[in-house]
């Protein structure tokens, strides 16, 4: 399976500080001779180091080229928005903003919200007709490449429905003549790599940030003042509008988070989804469904520019979430629905494989010891180095991921003998 990575290093900016390391949920990130190198095999994309870095020595990969050159040929392309944009941009009004990006060229703006409607009926179907089968949703990209990375065992247990990214665009081909383009504006990054995943060919033809659509705008002199405000095109969004939120797809599809039953667990953020994953897997819930986000909702991902704190995003959303539905012709989205209801919104998945072997206890106890960590005394866990124990910091150095001057304890001893041994 080809590798692809929209997350690279700017080097002369790294000061080589592990906090990327350590905040990496599938430890993609290793250190070669004192630098921070993304390995691309292993990334999902989540974009935790972006964020994290003080440096801005992470950088996304930008897809905008790709946007102006669909815009830029002959071809009708639909913008389509996820349902997370009032967290962006919420002194905009909607159908301001619905102006605005028309303005860059697009020949018509959707909200991806429809397709997180359609996702949802598909989940509360699936799960009426699943029997005792368990399930972990697929909604987030970051978390289907984790799945397919780091437990490949548990690939058969994704559910097989689309993201509303890629519902969206299904929903939209079906009604509009063949070759139309679709590009989807997000906060996500893995979004770029579903994009162009193998198992979705066809759906989606390109995907960019919020502060890439913020970047077109400065770059066309786009304002809101001089945009003309519009309404999104149909079909329109309903409940889906709640999905960037933690447990939106619960409330979309009229799942019910019974703790009593425990039926359905909800995680979300960079260690909780982890430790999630990794209970599913070893049989320890017997939940049927596992909701899991990469970030802490679609609210907190690194495609945003805004620096509004978690619960005033998530404030926004719930506002323009109400006062849509206040005005929703509810007869005219459930005819929308059903128009739909037979579309295929099924997909693959393919394991990739990424775990490697750990050393035997031999070669651990040499790897520690190397690092002057003689016995159990000696592992002090700090977390410096960027990995939480000094044994997960032996493994990476086995892997070739790490280095053992990575250990802060180890090189303030070697530095004291040194100077020692300078006196």
């Amino acid at each position: 399976m080809k590798n692809n990575c929209f997350v690279e290093t700017i080097k002369e900016r790294c000061r080589v500080c592990y906090t990327c390391v350590r905040e990496c949920p599938a430890k993609a990130i290793r250190i070669v001779d004192g630098q921070a190198e993304i390995m691309a095999e292993r990334c999902i994309a989540c974009g935790n180091c972006v964020m994290v870095c003080s440096q801005s020595a992470k950088q996304v990969i930008s897809t905008v080229d790709v946007v102006k050159s669909l815009i830029s040929s002959k071809s009708r392309v639909a913008a389509c928005i996820a349902p997370s944009f009032p967290a962006e941009f919420p002194d905009i009004p909607y159908k301001v903003l619905v102006g605005m990006i028309r303005n860059l060229g697009f020949s018509s703006v959707h909200e991806v919200g429809f397709g997180a409607d359609l996702v949802a009926n598909r989940y509360s179907r699936l799960l009426k007709e699943a029997g005792n089968k368990r399930y972990i949703a697929s909604n987030c990209p970051a978390i289907v490449a984790y799945v397919e990375k780091y437990h490949p065992e548990l690939v058969d247990f994704l559910a097989p429905i689309v993201s509303p990214m890629v519902a969206t665009a299904r929903a939209l081909r079906s009604i509009s003549p063949k070759g139309l383009k679709v590009v989807f504006i997000g906060p996500c990054i893995a979004k770029k790599e579903e994009a162009i995943s193998p198992n979705l060919p066809n759906d989606v033809d390109a995907a960019i940030t919020f502060i890439e659509l913020r970047g077109m705008f400065a770059e066309a002199e786009i304002t809101p003042d001089a945009a003309e405000p519009g309404d999104f095109d149909p079909p329109h969004a309903g409940y889906g509008a709640l999905f960037p939120i933690s447990r939106g797809l619960l409330q979309a599809s009229g799942i019910v988070e019974d703790l009593a039953t425990g039926e359905v667990v909800v995680a979300d953020g960079r260690s909780s989804f982890v430790e999630a994953v990794k209970e599913f897997g070893q049989a320890q819930m017997d939940s049927r469904l596992l909701e899991v986000l990469c970030c802490n909702g679609c609210i907190m991902g690194p495609g945003f520019s805004t620096l509004l704190p978690r619960y005033t995003r998530r404030s926004r959303i719930s506002s323009y979430v109400h006062d849509r539905i206040a005005k929703l012709d509810r007869q005219k989205w459930l005819a929308g629905l059903a128009e739909f209801a037979d579309i295929n919104l099924e997909r693959t998945f393919s394991p990739n494989d990424q775990r490697i072997g750990v050393p035997n206890s031999s070669e651990l106890a040499g790897i520690l010891a190397r690092m002057g960590k003689l016995s159990p005394l000696d592992e002090l866990n700090c977390g410096a180095c960027g990995y939480e124990t000094c044994r997960e910091h032996a493994i990476a150095i086995f892997k070739g991921f790490a280095e053992s001057e990575m250990c802060l304890p180890y090189t303030i001893d070697q530095l004291r003998k040194t100077i020692g041994d300078l006196a």
